[in-house]
């Protein structure tokens, strides 16, 4: 048996799905209600966190949203129940508050530049239901008309705001986080990203991919990606951490917690394997 080391880092901004992932990541690999690759040897960190959110989310209860002042780093011993390999990843639970303060700052933490530093790939989180799209120009000025607001911003009377780096696209901030990553001394490519689109369960009835759907609502980031494969080698999962909406509990209930997940994409071979994106990864 061979055993590797693979650190790996989350990246998504506020609502993204991050610690749901987490959670129903934790709860898979302790349990044996569904098939899947990687199995849980050991652990070091905060295990009352994990269990904490891995406890409301098999109950059915919202998850707290992640503190940047208690970020939690968690190390994970697998074992590759196809290959008979072992390794530890590492990844930190950082919270959506910490990316759009990048995007603000145009800074890194020195804590997250020295994990970074050591990553050989991340998990990017993007919502399929919490995010912004973009205004077209043609469709923005005749509202802009309508109010009686100058565009120039020279009259007194002005109804402009000053620009705000949050109020960006969701597609655009994604980009300028790879960006980010590309940009530093120490980046070494190809980079390996999991393209993780979250809450997957809400586009089941548009028979879509995960793919097409991100080149139709995300087509800046779609083609970055595309026209960058040398930084960055991806692939792109639906995935469906919950299962459904949590309103919808006696469909739910019906199932095993494991058996909620989803997971689809090219590269998915078993739809409740939370793992796959890891094996992906780490490979």
């Amino acid at each position: 048996m061979s055993a590797v080391s693979a650190q790996l880092v989350i990246i998504g901004l506020p609502g993204a799905g991050k610690t749901s992932f987490l959670a129903a990541l934790w709860y898979l690999v302790q349990h044996k209600q569904v098939d899947h690759r990687l199995e849980l040897k050991d652990f070091k960190g905060d295990m009352k966190y994990l269990n904490q959110i891995a406890d409301l989310w098999a109950e059915f209860e919202p998850l707290p949203r992640t503190n940047p002042n208690t970020e939690q780093t968690v190390s994970m011993s697998l074992n590759d129940t196809a290959t008979n390999n072992s390794f530890m990843l590492t990844t930190p639970d950082l919270s959506g508050e910490t990316f759009v303060a990048q995007l603000v700052g145009r800074q890194f933490t020195a804590s997250y530049d020295e994990f970074l530093r050591g990553s050989s790939g991340a998990m990017v989180f993007v919502s399929s239901v919490d995010y912004r799209k973009p205004s077209r120009i043609n469709i923005a000025e005749p509202l802009i008309e309508e109010i009686g607001a100058v565009p120039n911003g020279d009259d007194d009377n002005s109804t402009s705001v000053p620009w705000d780096p949050e109020k960006m696209p969701t597609q655009v901030q994604v980009v300028e986080l790879l960006q980010f990553i590309a940009d530093r001394p120490y980046f070494k490519s190809p980079f390996r990203i999991a393209l993780i689109i979250s809450a997957w369960d809400s586009l089941l009835e548009e028979h879509t991919t995960p793919a097409t759907w991100m080149e139709r609502e995300l087509p800046l980031l779609a083609q970055f990606l595309e026209s960058n494969r040398r930084l960055f080698d991806y692939t792109i999962y639906g995935v469906s951490a919950q299962g459904g909406d949590y309103e919808d509990v006696d469909k739910l209930t019906r199932m095993l917690p494991s058996e909620r997940i989803m997971v689809v994409g090219r590269d998915a071979k078993n739809e409740h394997d939370l793992t796959e994106p890891l094996i992906w990864l780490t490979r």
